[in-house]
């Protein structure tokens, strides 16, 4: 008699993980991506003194960066629909890292606008482009939390880029007595340099890992068992017979006449309006208003993009629970409407806040609050999205993006306005208007109808 254990049936096989490889790849992108996005901010005001320009200039310079990166989002979602996400975004993460990386050689303020707009242009790929890896790797019910982890990277890396970008800096400046530099220290004019060189050469390295490790279908990766590839197709049937996308153009008359799409629109814009503060005009804010030093503005910089990393988790989660409880159209909905009232109460509270560090804690909720509606307004786009979901994530991110674009002079030309020229709080209040304005807004997004008739959408159990 053979004692032999029996091979395990292909029917009975554990699937393999590599689904979540895929996911870790298109996290570390989005560690790059902020990490080469908050720094100039950080560095601001030594590169205003560097390149003698003027904060007004300055604030151009950082809306630029979010105008180019709207307008890229569209195109960039039809290349990740047309030819997948390895070449096109590998493409993306190695064009945006030389960018970055050539600032270190900028001498003028047309040099530093223009590196700025090519950034902000191939920075563009990033998210249409995770975006289909999600709905190409991950069944339908867990798009939300696989969205977040995605988000997650984004958050962690411009959490660590206010910290990291001054130490670098003050160490350039210090040299061997970077461990024991004093909390008012100043950078070094030209420090910001070399800082930038190195977050670019990062990122190329970090553009070959991706072409070098990922794969556009999960058929064409020779990891995947067939058990995984039914995990993956079991929520929706995923063509296999090409390793190409759809080559037809972006369905922009329905996304144009679509209604819970401009209300998605309109929650991105509105979330946008208020985060762009805090990666580009908090550390002005916090020297206005309470003479923080360069060391303290990084650190507080910093919390509310950590929140983010908090609210993400969250938000995942909680999306991905409601559609399953709910079904689509009030899971999504209602995750994003919660998430704006809270961004909300917490904006409005921060002009009566009596320290820099009670300002903090209150941005740091708008933080929190803010990345607990992404997941759900990501799903939203690949739910509905079809073979179209890389456009149908860049037209939203586009208008989310303007939201970005027009921040800082948002925030800038209320506060420029003001009696002293340094107070900050109707400039608040006005954000926090916007946010009650998107709480209502979320709940006209409704995710269980397909952008396109006749092309899948969630398919999802609920209940389940």
């Amino acid at each position: 008699m053979n004692s032999a254990t029996p091979p395990v049936p292909q029917t009975e096989q554990q699937p393999t993980k590599v689904r979540w490889l895929m996911i870790l790849l298109a996290t570390l992108t989005a560690v790059l991506l902020y990490l080469d996005r908050v720094c100039i901010s950080t560095a601001g005001e030594t590169v205003a003194k560097n390149l003698g320009i003027s904060k007004a200039e300055l604030d151009n310079v950082l809306g630029a960066f979010f105008l180019t990166y709207a307008l890229g989002q569209l195109p960039a979602g039809w290349l990740g629909d047309r030819w997948g996400a390895r070449w096109t975004l590998g493409i993306y993460i190695f064009l945006w890292s030389l960018a970055t990386a050539l600032l270190a050689f900028a001498r003028t303020l047309s040099a530093l606008l223009i590196l700025r707009l090519a950034c902000g242009l191939f920075e563009a790929g990033a998210y249409p482009l995770a975006a289909s890896i999600v709905r190409r790797w991950v069944p339908a019910p867990w798009r939300g939390t696989a969205s977040a982890v995605i988000a997650v990277g984004g958050r962690l890396g411009g959490a660590v880029a206010p910290v990291l970008t001054i130490q670098l800096m003050l160490a350039w400046t210090h040299g061997s007595q970077w461990w024991s530099i004093p909390n008012d220290a100043t950078a070094d004019l030209n420090s910001w340099r070399p800082v930038m060189g190195l977050y670019g050469l990062a990122g190329i390295a970090g553009a070959g890992i991706f072409i070098l490790l990922f794969r556009d279908w999960p058929h064409l990766h020779p990891a995947v068992n067939n058990a995984e590839l039914r995990l993956i197709r079991g929520s929706e049937a995923v063509s296999t017979g090409s390793s190409q996308g759809s080559s037809e153009w972006p369905p922009i008359l329905a996304m144009i006449c679509s209604f819970p799409m401009w209300m998605n629109c309109a929650v991105q814009f509105s979330a946008n309006l208020g985060w762009g503060f805090l990666v580009t005009k908090f550390p002005q804010f916090l020297k206005d208003t309470f003479q923080s030093s360069q060391q303290q503005q990084g650190w507080m910089q910093s919390l509310p993009l950590a929140a983010g990393i908090i609210g993400l988790f969250l938000g995942g989660l909680f999306t991905d629970a409601l559609t399953r409880s709910c079904g689509p159209r009030w899971g999504r909905s209602l995750a994003m409407s919660g998430s704006r009232l809270l961004v909300f109460v917490a904006l409005a509270a921060v002009p009566f806040a009596g320290s820099a560090w009670t300002a903090t804690l209150l941005l740091a909720v708008v933080g929190l609050a803010t990345d607990l509606g992404t997941p759900a307004v990501w799903a939203f786009g690949q739910d509905v999205g079809g073979r179209f979901v890389g456009s149908a994530v860049g037209w939203a991110n586009m208008w989310g993006n303007f939201g970005v674009a027009v921040s800082p002079a948002f925030f800038g030309w209320i506060v420029g306005a003001s009696t002293s020229g340094t107070d900050w709080s109707l400039a608040f209040q006005a954000c926090a208007a916007v946010n009650l304005i998107a709480a209502v807004a979320a709940l006209g997004v409704n995710a269980s109808k397909p952008l396109v008739p006749g092309h899948q959408t969630y398919s999802g159990n609920r209940g389940s």
